[in-house]
């Protein structure tokens, strides 16, 4: 008897438990609301920090900013959708950049300090350390201000005059701005086609984007040259299928959000991997999403992680690299099939430069694969649940990469040299690369 009642409220509280325990955790699910048909406008706006050693002990941090603005037409099709990109401005700004500085009249000097930066669209001032000198001349006038080359090392620098200079040569950084822009509008507009959640499948006039970009470079090619140049850039863009190209582009955080799967609060969800190619070489990234809170009717909002083994990524330069070199020694048989002096630190400096590409490709498989390469990218992106194609993403990511120099050398080179070996520190590059990518509609 004890024991039946015992069984009986066992059953009870398990039937009525289980549900609760299952149930305390929150799920919901990303479904895709598109319009069948719509026009968004994407404004990227990136920060792109890169530090590369400079000696066996230093390293130098470079910057740059840049923004970019398109839109993309889209419709619906019987399998997904179809959309027009149309890029409206490209900007830039760096160190090594010119700056533009307005004047309204006389002949002075200057140096470092505040500048004006005049971008394609718009006026922002900015602030850089770089040392700069320019001449302004008399009447309104707008000169540009270059800065100089990077000194010799133990060289001194500081403030400089000359008054009796004219004007520094060069352009101003809304009219390269207006050229990129510009150049970027002739290649032409990409047409792409989406699956049903809105991830590029295939970049539809890849062959006439890549024929307008090769009369781009034709152009400023000399006849004689022609033939060559062609076949060199044939050779290295004419394996790029749409479809590979379109990889690429399924790699953006609104191409990975986790579209119908059950996302619980506050909990990471494995990510569908996406693999892009190149040359042969594919790297698949994986990753999670996790839901940090949502607002029903209104908006999600997600933190992505993404990243690939560093095993698969060694197995990616290598390939790559490879693939490369192999261009490579095709490119210079065409070109330059003989070297017209001997190449320094090269054995054999008489062989043709083909072979001695050959002869650095075991050196550059060694350093790939005893170099640390991490490349990481985490997202928080909040997406709108009435139009999902309305995003908004802020991204860092992370590439480090770290060789050991001694490492490249046989035991015998090490122990030939004691004194220098001891002194081998290893080197690291890396980048980071601060991303933040807006959608609106255009009414």
């Amino acid at each position: 008897m004890y024991f039946k009642t015992f069984v009986s409220v066992a059953a009870v509280v398990a039937a009525t438990a289980l549900p609760l325990g299952v149930h305390a955790q929150e799920t919901h699910v990303l479904s895709p609301q598109f319009p069948d048909t719509f026009k968004l406008r994407t404004t990227a706006v990136s920060d792109v920090q890169i530090t590369m050693p400079t000696g066996p002990s230093g390293s130098q941090t470079n910057s740059s900013h840049g923004s970019m603005t398109w839109t993309t037409d889209t419709h619906k099709t019987a399998d997904g959708y179809h959309g027009t990109i149309a890029i409206e401005a490209i900007n830039m700004t760096a160190p090594n950049l010119p700056a533009v500085t307005t004047t309204s009249g006389s002949t002075t000097t200057t140096n470092s300090g505040p500048t004006t930066t005049t971008t394609a669209d718009a006026t922002t001032t900015t602030t850089t350390t770089t040392t700069t000198s320019s001449t302004t001349t008399t009447g309104p006038s707008v000169t540009v201000s270059v800065p100089p080359a990077s000194p010799a090392p133990g060289a001194t620098t500081g403030p400089t005059s000359d008054p009796t200079s004219g004007p520094t040569s060069g352009m101003s950084p809304a009219d390269i701005q207006q050229k990129v822009t510009g150049m970027m509008k002739l290649i032409g507009n990409p047409e792409l086609s989406y699956d049903s959640h809105m991830r590029p499948k295939r970049i539809d006039n890849l062959d006439a984007l890549r024929g307008n970009v090769k009369a781009m470079v034709m152009m400023a090619t000399n006849a004689q040259n022609a033939d060559k140049v062609s076949s060199i850039f044939d050779l290295f863009l004419n394996d790029i299928t749409p479809e590979t190209a379109a990889s690429f582009l399924r790699q953006s955080p609104r191409a990975r959000l986790p579209f119908d799967k059950p996302l619980p609060l506050h909990t990471a969800v494995p990510l569908a991997p996406e693999t892009f190619s190149l040359y042969g070489a594919s790297l698949t990234l994986g990753g999670t999403a996790t839901l940090d809170s949502w607002e029903d009717g209104k908006a999600a909002h997600l933190t992505l992680t993404i990243s690939a083994p560093e095993a698969d990524i060694h197995q990616f330069a290598d390939t790559l690299v490879d693939a490369i070199l192999q261009k490579a020694v095709v490119a210079v048989n065409t070109y330059a099939p003989q070297p017209a002096t001997p190449q320094q630190g090269l054995s054999d400096a008489g062989a043709p430069i083909a072979k001695q590409i050959d002869q650095f490709r075991p050196m550059i498989h060694k350093a790939i694969d005893n170099m640390t390469l991490r490349i990481t990218q985490t997202c928080k992106v909040d997406v709108d649940l009435t139009d999902t194609a309305l995003t908004q993403s802020d991204c860092t990511t992370d590439f480090y990469g770290r060789i050991d120099p001694s490492k490249l050398m046989t035991a015998e080179q090490l122990k030939a040299n004691p004194e220098a070996a001891a002194k081998l520190q290893a080197m690291v590059v890396s980048e980071k690369i601060r991303s933040v990518t807006t959608t609106t509609l255009v009414n």
